[in-house]
């Protein structure tokens, strides 16, 4: 059963998970697979409470986590076990399991791979972000302004998909979009906003807006069990 995403509650998670995705080149790192031995220790961890949600982690990158359901909590709504969700990264070694609020989680749409999650979320939603500072017409030339090539490629992507003409950044005539931290912020950190971008973002990936970027660079993707 896919659930609509939803938004983050917990402010401190939030801000870390927040600042590793707009730190320059944090955020958009290529996905690596955790090592077992360098895995917490196996620890019991308990069904989860009213409006959490036991999760089982098994891809991480570019500042997203996507995993299943393993458990929910009573009065969960909107998931049940086996769904696929996602999670910002707070950059901590994943445990097999671990527990979360059901706030803090996205569900992941059925037509999105979990290499397409880890892939073009995180990078996309700051895409999103940076493409609503400066409004420009179909047909217009703009340039994209930003020392991280991942969020290069997909905020060109994204404006080409909204009619733009996008050409070199040296382009002092072109409409200017530029990577900005603040912008980052204001994209990934708000109340209430991250799960309707996140389903854009979706729909994006979806239309194949993002095709031509390339995906996480390693052939095994999974964490280790």
């Amino acid at each position: 059963m896919t659930s609509t995403p939803r938004t983050t509650s917990s402010r401190t998670a939030r801000s870390r998970a927040v600042d590793q995705a707009a730190g320059t080149g944090r955020g958009t790192a290529t996905l690596t697979a955790v090592p077992s031995a360098q895995r917490p220790a196996r620890l019991a961890v308990p069904r989860p409470t009213v409006g959490r949600l036991r999760l089982r982690p098994t891809r991480r990158g570019r500042g997203f986590v996507v995993g299943i359901v393993d458990a929910a909590g009573p009065d969960t709504n909107g998931f049940a076990p086996r769904d696929r969700v996602a999670w910002r990264d707070a950059g901590d070694e994943l445990p097999e399991l671990l527990l979360m609020d059901q706030d803090d989680v996205l569900g992941v749409p059925g037509w999105v791979s979990d290499e397409q999650v880890v892939s073009y979320l995180g990078p996309g939603l700051i895409a999103r972000a940076l493409v609503r500072t400066r409004p420009f017409a179909r047909g217009e030339d703009v340039r994209i302004v930003s020392n991280d090539r991942v969020v290069a490629e997909m905020t060109s992507a994204w404006a080409r998909s909204l009619g733009a003409h996008v050409v070199d950044p040296a382009s002092v005539s072109a409409v200017a979009i530029h990577d900005d931290v603040r912008i980052r912020r204001a994209g990934l950190g708000s109340h209430g906003r991250l799960a309707q971008a996140a389903v854009e973002v979706f729909q994006a990936i979806r239309r194949g807006v993002f095709d031509g970027v390339p995906a996480v660079a390693e052939a095994d993707s999974r964490i280790a069990a």
